[in-house]
């Protein structure tokens, strides 16, 4: 994969010429600000009863299986199950946190993909990962977007799902670079940069394999760095877009 290995070589030479500690710390960021989004979401649904926790055993009596003897357990089976807790939310409440996440992910993915870019172009600061909040509807409405266009894709097949995700992946690049941007017009514009690249993006992230197993392996620990260093792998695969149909 020649051309992922330039693309994360030049990724690591930007982040060890001065973007290292900036993009870690504004991505560091992002993820305690998801943490808090989550948190408050998940008490507000818990305190209006719209989410109740159970056990295992007794979601699946609710559902049947238990009831119709799909799943026949023995005493020791049904004292694990019962002790396993799941959050069991209403179908109007999940509609309304998967609205909300992909809103709120919009700002903080528009934060993201200008601090990998300032990091390619060598001016980053942390606090550029901040930078979805100087146009919250613009950046959020292209979040909502870019998750109900993949998601209506995906209802066809996974492999039309995929297709749109990697279709729209340059969305978030292009609106840091065009902030004056409508998010269709960004959606529009990484459709039509991405034609006849999406195998080389796909490649990419295959590269970071490894990367993301070691992630696993450590609980999440890893993704400090890995995290950081994909999105700025793809903000360098971005600019070689650009280089090579539009400069």
């Amino acid at each position: 994969m020649p051309i992922a290995y330039e693309m994360r070589v030049a990724a690591w030479r930007r982040m060890k010429e001065g973007g290292l500690l900036p993009v870690i710390a504004g991505f560091a960021l992002v993820f305690l600000l998801g943490k808090m989004a989550d948190t408050v979401i998940s008490q507000i649904g818990t305190s209006q009863g719209w989410v109740e926790n159970i056990s295992l055993l007794e979601a699946f009596v609710r559902q049947g299986v238990v009831a119709q003897q799909e799943l026949k357990l023995t005493p020791q089976q049904e004292e694990v199950l019962g002790s396993i807790i799941i959050p069991q939310m209403t179908p109007a409440y999940q509609a309304a946190v998967i609205a909300v996440t992909a809103f709120w992910e919009g700002i903080l993915a528009f934060g993201c993909s200008v601090l990998a870019i300032a990091v390619m172009r060598g001016g980053a600061t942390a606090f550029q990962a901040l930078s979805g909040f100087r146009w919250p509807f613009r950046t959020a409405s292209l979040g909502f977007l870019r998750t109900l266009l993949v998601f209506l894709w995906s209802l066809l097949l996974v492999v039309p799902g995929v297709f749109a995700a990697y279709s729209y992946r340059m969305a978030f690049f292009l609106l840091a670079d065009h902030p004056d941007w409508s998010p269709w017009k960004a959606i529009a514009e990484s459709k039509r940069l991405m034609h006849g690249h999406r195998w080389r993006l796909f490649c990419l992230d295959l590269s970071f394999l490894g990367w993301f197993m070691l992630v696993f392996a450590t609980c999440g620990l890893a993704g400090i760095f890995v995290i950081p260093y994909h999105a700025t792998a793809t903000a360098a695969f971005y600019e070689d877009l650009l280089d090579r149909t539009e400069r």
